[in-house]
């Protein structure tokens, strides 16, 4: 294996990967845009906002969407002096706390479900969950086939209100399923979550698929792979609709003008274009590239 790879899998604890016999292959942000998981501006935002250490929650009923994949490559996001904090289980672990405060710790959960004791479900997520509503970052993976229906599950079995939600400043809904025509896994709908004035929750849809969802796949979660549809409806070639409303909410959330988070948007875009281009596409030189963002690498053979 290449060392530069094999430093790239160092980042993460035993049981990452959750049940899989061999380490699956990783993606890279280059290559999960290329896929067609998710485009270009929203990988950038989700650069803007885990490169301020805010929190993402990455959804889908089914397995093998792609969460956990995602999830890995954003931690080439992070700030170099963020401390990556790895939960796992139920139990509730709290004494790391008392020396990593929010302005370096960032939780990362490969997985919030009971499915598994490896898993982080109970108290333990509920502290998690808390945490991000106080200013820690967190991103973490769960099973649900709507936003309405994760926020049930977490208000209902883990006791989370509003405040602590709204910690979650991104959540991304996948659709994961098998077709004649090969693997469908895309986002479908990304959300802004936020409290009004009063303290309530109040979700902004910043894009969803054109067209609409795929049909529901309630049930789905526990079985060992997605299930078999006749085909996609097309949506694998469908984009994304942003609503630059949405965008203007979150860029207040994040302390920025409209104006300065579409550039910032843009920006980012083009970077990981450009890297693609270059053919820097692999998990660990795309982890080496975003670390010295904005300069983009030196072309090989190119003089410096």
């Amino acid at each position: 294996m290449d060392p530069a790879l094999d430093a790239w899998y160092a980042r993460f604890p035993e049981g990452w990967w959750g049940y899989h016999w061999t380490l699956p292959r990783p993606m890279s942000a280059v290559e999960l845009v290329e896929s067609g998981s998710l485009d270009a501006r929203l990988m950038a935002t989700l650069w803007a906002v885990v490169s301020r250490r805010r929190s993402v929650m990455l959804a889908s009923e089914a397995p093998m969407a792609g969460k956990t994949t995602t999830l890995s490559a954003l931690v080439d996001f992070l700030p170099d002096e963020t401390t990556g904090v790895f939960l796992s289980g139920w139990r509730e672990e709290t004494a790391w706390a008392d020396e990593i405060g929010p302005e370096r710790g960032y939780l990362l959960i490969n997985e919030l479900s009971d499915h598994l004791p490896i898993y982080v479900w109970g108290r333990n997520a509920r502290f998690a969950l808390q945490l991000a509503g106080r200013g820690y970052g967190l991103g973490a993976t769960m099973h649900a086939d709507t936003l309405d229906e994760a926020l049930s599950l977490l208000r209902g079995q883990l006791r989370v209100g509003d405040a602590d939600l709204a910690g979650l400043t991104l959540y991304l809904q996948y659709s994961a399923y098998r077709t004649p025509g090969g693997m469908y896994r895309r986002v479908e709908e990304a959300w802004h979550l936020r409290t009004d004035k009063a303290g309530s929750l109040v979700p902004v849809r910043l894009a969803a698929i054109d067209g609409g969802r795929s049909p529901s796949l309630s049930g789905a979660q526990r079985d060992p792979v997605p299930p078999l549809l006749s085909g996609d409806g097309g949506r694998r070639t469908r984009p994304l609709i942003h609503d630059p409303a949405a965008y203007a909410v979150l860029a207040s959330s994040l302390g920025l003008a409209p104006a300065a988070l579409e550039a910032e948007l843009a920006e980012r875009s083009a970077f990981l274009a450009a890297l693609l281009e270059r053919g820097i596409c692999d998990p660990a030189p795309v982890a080496a590239a975003v670390a010295g963002y904005p300069s983009l690498p030196i072309p090989e053979g190119a003089s410096a």
